[in-house]
This record gives C-alpha cells, structure tokens and sequence, in this order.
C-alpha cells in the first residue's frame, strides 16, 4: 500500500465504475474525520485506473485531499472488474448498480452463463429478457436513472420505460418527478402513455402536462385514450348546467364512470339548509336528472 497523489489517478476512466450514486455524505464525513480506513484499488496503468473505492475519490477531492492510500495491482481487465464486482458485493447493490455491473460485464465479454450467475446471487431471475431490461437501463442518461432509483421502480415499469425515445422520456420524466406515483399508478400511466404513442406515432408536450396530483393526470390520459370517457364527460356536464344546483349541494361521479353509484354532497349550517337541499333533490329526481346521471355510470346504457 501506498499513498498516491489524486493527480496520478485517472478520475475520468469509468470502465470500473459501479456505485450509484457516488455522493456520500457519511462516507465524506467519515472520511474528513479520520482519513480514508480502506485502501483505493487501482490498475498498474499510466495514469493508475480506479478498480473499486470510487465514492472514496470523490469525497476525498471534494474535500480537498492530496493524497489518498492505495493498492496498486498489475491485472487483466476481466479480473479486475470482478474485484470491483466482489469489493461491492458485500453492501449489496441497488437496481441502478445491478444494471452497471451487467453492463460491464457484457462489454468486457463475459459469458452468458458467467453473467446469469451473478443474477442469481444478485437476486435477479438469470434469464436474457432480465438482462436485456438491465442492460438497457444501463444505458440512459442520468436523469432516467435518477428517477428510477428515487422512484424504486421496478422491472416491469423500467422495461415501459425503456419503450419511449429519449425525448419522449425527458417529457414523461418532467411531468411524474415530483408526483407521488404507486407502481401500479405508474405502470397505468406508462401503458396510456404508450397507447397514445401509438396512435399518434410520437408524445409530445401536450400528451403528458405537468399536473398536481396522480388521479388529475390520470383522468387526463384516460380522457385520451378511451374516447367514451370524453363523451360521458359531455354529457355529464350538459346534465349539471341544465340542474343549476345552489352553492350548498353538489353530484359527484366518478371521474372514470367505473362505479355504479354517485355521491351527493350536502354543506349545511342549519336545519333549514337541510329541509331546502332535500327539496332541491326531489325536484332533480322528479325532473329526471338523476336517472339522467346513473345511466353514465357503469353498467347502464351509454
């Protein structure tokens, strides 16, 4: 071991690169506090190749180190990504990781069955339609992974993910990134999204608008993808302006007409607000509008 000047490492070669993401804050802490405890691996090459310690680079040029300790080995390529591979295995990989491990290990020619191997320990099913999932979120851009790992998506909305071009993505990406998505609201929304790609031959802005909430954009892609909705929503809204109904009473349907009922909603601040409300909802049962109504809604004539 030896302590090396940062200027004789190649901080720009990324081949060996595995760690998601590289900031630390503990890890920099840690390090401000005591120094650097494990040794950087790196490649007998000039200028010397980062193998494994890459968080513990940057946190030591963020804090302005000189020096940091080293371990300096003459080996091939392939045996050097494995000891990056197994220097990280120990804390476990996220999903961002997993794909950069795949990724590297395809592009220095490592066999398939040496590649399903390590899914398994990874706790990846070993099979090509995984790895090719994998390898395909390896290859986005930053800001993809960003959400991705913030998100904890899984496999199945990654691989939606991956079906849209990069352009397309940067806009899916700018309207859910500050929204508060399930996976399965997600993977609704990935699969209207690409039913208007579809359609339409390419997304753009006006297809995925940044919205407030979830079940706004929701309604918005189903608006667009089943047309009966738009014509429901119509006649809805024909309905409700020919009701004329005062400030204290309101008929909500389901913005999807999937439930079989609707909800009336009373604000009272007496008992004679009660007696009028009630009044008023006689007089839209006898003129028809409420029947009007649940005929929208699901099961009933469209």
């Amino acid at each position: 071991m030896t302590d090396l000047p940062l200027t004789r490492i190649d901080l720009k070669d990324r081949r060996f690169s595995l760690s998601y993401p590289l900031s630390d804050e503990n890890l920099q802490w840690s390090i401000a506090a005591v120094g650097i405890v494990q040794p950087i691996l790196l490649l007998d090459r000039t200028p010397y190749i980062p193998i494994a310690g890459w968080r513990r680079l940057r946190c030591a040029k963020k804090l302005g180190l000189k020096k940091v300790p080293a371990l300096i080995v003459d080996i091939d390529e392939k045996t050097a990504l494995l000891r990056a591979i197994h220097d990280n295995l120990a804390r476990g990989f996220n999903i961002i990781e997993k794909a950069a491990t795949l990724d590297a290990m395809d592009r220095f020619g490592f066999s398939r069955d040496e590649i399903f191997g390590l899914m398994a320990h990874l706790g990846l099913n070993p099979h090509e339609k995984v790895l090719s999932i994998l390898l395909g979120m390896a290859s986005l851009d930053a800001l993809a992974k960003d959400f991705i790992f913030r998100k904890n998506l899984s496999l199945r909305n990654v691989e939606s993910l991956l079906r849209f071009e990069e352009k397309e993505r940067r806009r899916i990406l700018a309207a859910l990134t500050g929204l508060h998505l399930t996976e399965s609201t997600l993977r609704e929304v990935l699969e209207m999204l690409q039913l208007i790609r579809i359609r339409k031959g390419k997304l753009t802005g006006r297809d995925i608008p940044v919205m407030e909430s979830p079940d706004m954009l929701r309604t918005h892609l189903k608006l667009k993808t089943q047309p009966i909705l738009t014509s429901l929503a119509k006649k809805l809204k024909a309905i409700r302006n020919a009701m004329t109904l005062p400030p204290g009473l309101d008929i909500r349907v389901d913005p999807f007409f999937e439930k079989e009922y609707i909800d009336i909603i009373l604000k009272i601040g007496n008992e004679d607000d009660v007696d009028a409300a009630l009044g008023k909802i006689s007089e839209l049962v006898a003129a028809g509008h409420v029947r009007r109504i649940l005929e929208l809604t699901k099961g009933r004539i469209r």
